[in-house]
């Protein structure tokens, strides 16, 4: 095994309208570096402590051990460090960047030319929705679906014109604490609105019909149960708007919200959103990113 690095994308899921099958990779980049661990037993993570999590039993270890196991190999230990820049429990698609980490790194070490299909499979298992994973393996605007124990994905469209805003709180949201919020079944009314706005959105996305893109945005399915857990929300989508956005959703299940609009503005309606929250009582920040057209890229080292 050669030490190599692993650079994989924060992601933003749903869109809005898009629940658990659109995703987008944002310009925010976790490192991942993996090298041989001779002496160890099994793999782990070094400094795992100092984040908080279980240096053998975390995402990108466990997607690492996937990985041998359905391909019925056996791969060496390795050493994984993080330099994590994706902020955790905040709807940027953490958890699915380790995860893709984890998968790429295997499939490094196991030198599988051809193994995205395991990869977005065993993404998408270990993540329980394939949103986040794909985004972060393909990069850009994706689309995926779960057939049976397959991930079917494409890559929609992955340059864009507009620039992006997100408005990161300080407190996170479990992923867990957002799906309970979500009902077991919804009016029929409810997903025919939010079908025909997923497909109209990506259409506006890839073929740049900015003026439509808020409309095309509203959802019914999630948003409106979630905004219990974040009351402020409504307030922050009418306030990135209102400040030359075209349009924003709540980021996968939140708590973050992002926005598009015309790059130029992006620093206005993330400021916006940043004083909407604050007036709200809602503590955090804004950031301004962009699509990175990029999936998860391994660099070997020297």
């Amino acid at each position: 095994m050669k030490r190599a690095q692993i650079e994989v994308p924060a992601t933003s899921a749903n869109l809005g309208p898009g629940f658990d099958c659109l995703g987008l990779a944002l310009n925010i980049v976790d490192t991942v570096t993996i090298e041989p661990a001779p002496d160890a037993v099994e793999s782990y993570l070094h400094g795992a402590e100092d984040l908080g999590i279980d240096r053998r039993r975390n995402l990108i270890c466990r997607a690492y051990n996937a990985w041998a196991k359905d391909a019925g190999t056996t791969l060496p230990a390795a050493r994984f460090q993080l330099e994590s820049r994706i902020p955790i429990g905040k709807g940027l698609g953490s958890s699915a960047a380790s995860i893709v980490a984890g998968l790429a790194a295997a499939r490094y070490v196991a030198d599988e030319k051809d193994g995205l299909a395991r990869m977005l499979r065993l993404a998408g298992r270990l993540e329980g929705h394939a949103d986040n994973t794909t985004a972060a393996l393909l990069g850009g605007l994706t689309v995926a679906l779960t057939d049976g124990a397959e991930v079917r994905a494409i890559n929609a469209a992955n340059h864009f014109s507009f620039g992006i805003a997100l408005f990161i709180p300080l407190e996170g949201l479990r992923t867990t604490h957002a799906r309970s919020a979500l009902p077991g079944t919804v009016p029929h009314h409810d997903a025919a609105f939010n079908v025909a706005r997923a497909a109209y959105l990506l259409a506006c996305l890839m073929w740049g019909r900015w003026e439509d893109v808020g409309i095309a945005m509203e959802d019914r399915l999630h948003q409106p149960y979630r905004a219990k857990l974040i009351p402020a929300l409504p307030e922050l989508i009418k306030a990135a708007r209102a400040n030359g956005a075209y349009g924003a959703a709540l980021s996968g299940g939140g708590p973050s919200v992002i926005a598009f609009g015309p790059p130029e503005r992006a620093e206005e309606f993330g400021a916006a959103m940043e004083r909407s929250a604050g007036q709200q009582g809602w503590p955090g920040s804004a950031a301004v990113t962009s699509v990175r057209h990029l999936g998860v890229q391994v660099k070997p080292l020297t």
